[in-house]
């Protein structure tokens, strides 16, 4: 791990303009990639079986709690994949020289002053895991994560060059420079060196990409064993 701490003294941010970022066209598009995949692929036996028998007649439908539970846990998967898809492709940053607002739907609206920033952290490259992707380059202006933290080290806001650009993570730190905070600059770390660093800046989801992975892989094929076993073919 290599980092090069820095600070910049307070100047006048009116020169820099107000902008407001939002997600690239690529993640709008993957997000409903994504939301049809874990709504309709991944259910498609739980599809097949309700449309297919025409279940909507059964008597024990809506009143028998085990034979309706298939239906139920499918329209959760729907709702939920429905909520994240439009949180993502709604998500909006402003970045101004007063502070930043962060807003989207079904999310709590996050908003601060930079007099209220302690500190920001910029890595370059977060290592992940050791497949090949990680051994690709990232592009020279981008990083992998813009962490903005209060006084006591939590998290405030994250700007990622995935989900609002390289051009979002640059303005960001135009205005902390401008503000007169502390900039970290971290060119590569592990998700464990940062969080031993940085023990709020990450979340759960961030730290064990794995583990929820094999969660929503263990919940789907039960899922589709408990349709199997109740519904059938």
């Amino acid at each position: 791990m290599t980092s090069t701490p820095g600070t910049a003294p307070a100047s006048a941010g009116g020169d820099l303009p107000t902008r407001t970022f939002g997600p690239p066209a690529a993640v709008v598009i993957g997000a409903l990639i994504i939301g049809f995949v874990f709504t309709v692929v991944l259910e498609f036996l739980v599809i097949i079986s309700f449309v297919g028998q025409r279940l909507w007649r059964d008597p024990l439908m809506m009143h028998d709690v085990l034979f309706t539970l298939p239906l139920v846990l499918w329209v959760l998967v729907a709702a939920g994949a429905s909520v994240v898809c439009l949180r993502v492709i709604t998500q909006w940053l402003q970045l101004d020289e007063d502070g930043f607002e962060l807003r989207s739907l079904f999310r709590r609206t996050r908003s601060a002053r930079w007099e209220e920033v302690g500190s920001v952290i910029a890595v370059r490259d977060i290592s992940r895991s050791t497949d090949a992707g990680e051994a690709l380059d990232p592009p020279e202006t981008a990083y992998d994560g813009v962490y903005v933290l209060d006084r006591e080290g939590r998290r405030l806001l994250a700007v990622s060059s995935r989900f609002f650009g390289e051009r979002a993570q640059e303005m960001a730190l135009r205005r902390a420079r401008a503000a007169g905070i502390r900039i970290e600059h971290i060119d590569a770390i592990t998700l464990a060196e940062l969080g031993r660093e940085a023990p709020q800046a990450l979340t759960f989801m961030d730290r064990h990409p794995t583990l929820l992975l094999l969660g929503l892989l263990a919940f789907y094929a039960g899922h589709n064993v408990l349709t199997f076993v109740v519904w059938g073919l």
